[in-house]
């Protein structure tokens, strides 16, 4: 049973390991890299449309903007991504409830 302990724990501790560091690297360097709405918006002010929360893809110019959770569903932080091109444009982010 000893045996089974030694092998367990740290097969355990490293896929914990994994996923922890594995969700940091891939989630956080994304969400630092894109602009906030209010830099996007400056550099691309023909994106601005009439809607207080609705832009426009600056790549293609469609109005079909989505904002999805950057890690998951409890995440209060957004990437809002164009659905005709796939281009993501800016983030937004939201105090936590």
């Amino acid at each position: 049973m000893e045996l089974f302990w030694w092998f367990a724990l740290p097969v355990a501790a490293g896929t914990f390991y994994g996923c922890y560091f594995w969700n940091q690297r891939h989630a956080q360097p994304d969400w630092l890299r894109l602009p906030t709405r209010a830099d996007y918006l400056h550099q691309h002010p023909e994106c601005a449309i009439d809607d207080e929360l609705g832009t426009r893809c600056c790549a293609c110019g469609s109005d079909k903007v989505l904002g999805h959770p950057q890690t998951g569903w409890p995440d209060h932080r957004f990437r809002h991504t164009c659905l005709a091109c796939g281009k993501a444009l800016f983030r937004t982010e939201e105090p936590p409830i």
